[in-house]
């Protein structure tokens, strides 16, 4: 039984694997993918807060503000995908664009 220190490749393929998960999201859901995920995340994360974990190893460390941050996102997220002319209205209206 040692506590070998992780090799450089093993420390690699951990960040890669993040970018597996997120690529295998972003095949799946398309367009929908940020307002499926950041709504995903912030249910997830707000059970895991109601079940009892008072921290992550997200760098934001609380589920809470985590869940409230990616809760932001998504319903910001399904606004925007759900009406995609509505970012252009919004900076014509303040004088931006055409």
């Amino acid at each position: 039984m040692t506590n070998a220190e992780p090799t450089a490749g093993e420390k690699l393929e951990k960040f890669a694997f993040q970018f597996c998960k997120i690529s295998t999201v972003a095949f799946i859901c398309g367009r929908y993918t940020l307002p499926v995920a950041a709504t995903l995340a912030s249910v997830l994360y707000l059970t895991a807060y109601f079940k009892g974990k008072q921290d992550t190893r997200c760098f934001l460390r609380y589920p809470l503000l985590i869940s409230a941050f990616w809760g932001v996102i998504g319903a910001i997220a399904w606004v925007f995908t759900i009406n995609p002319a509505l970012p252009q209205s919004i900076l014509r209206s303040v004088g931006i664009g055409k």
